[in-house]
């Protein structure tokens, strides 16, 4: 928690509500760097109670149109995994979004993560991505922690 409170006092993380007729319905963690980073969605939830309704795929259009506009979304996922289907349900939905998964994998915390990107983003190598994805990571976590606990699988 102290370290999301620290990226919020620097301006660099946002906290957005997703309201349906005056309930909240879920949330998302949106962050910045500066002007030459995507967004990245550090975190996105429907509660459960209004999940598989549109909801989602509506919020993520309106975060789009209002906020990402033409500066790139990027985010993560756990490694789609045959034996949890919740992996595989992620994956879907972000790539109806147009994500697209990246080459990449990153050992976070022992969470083996893929990083997805908008597709109507500008292309990235694999370096760009890595590059991106750990800067968010040593904003997020500080560089020695990064070090220790973070590494690129693939």
């Amino acid at each position: 928690m102290e370290k999301i409170e620290n990226t919020y006092k620097k301006g660099i993380e946002k906290f957005y509500k997703i309201i349906l007729e005056d309930i909240i319905i879920g949330f998302f963690m949106l962050e910045k760097i500066n002007d030459n980073y995507p967004f990245y969605l550090d975190y996105f939830a429907i509660f459960k109670k209004f999940q598989n309704k549109g909801y989602g795929s509506k919020a993520i259009n309106i975060l789009f149109d209002k906020i990402i506009l033409n500066n790139g979304l990027i985010g993560e996922i756990e490694k789609d995994n045959l034996n949890n289907p919740l992996t595989i349900r992620r994956l879907n939905f972000y790539n109806k979004l147009w994500f697209k998964k990246s080459d990449s994998e990153y050992l976070l915390y022992n969470v083996l993560y893929a990083p997805i990107l908008n597709t109507r983003m500008k292309k990235l190598n694999k370096t760009e991505i890595d590059k991106i994805f750990f800067d968010y990571y040593k904003i997020n976590c500080g560089e020695q922690e990064v070090k220790n606990k973070c590494k690129i699988i693939k």
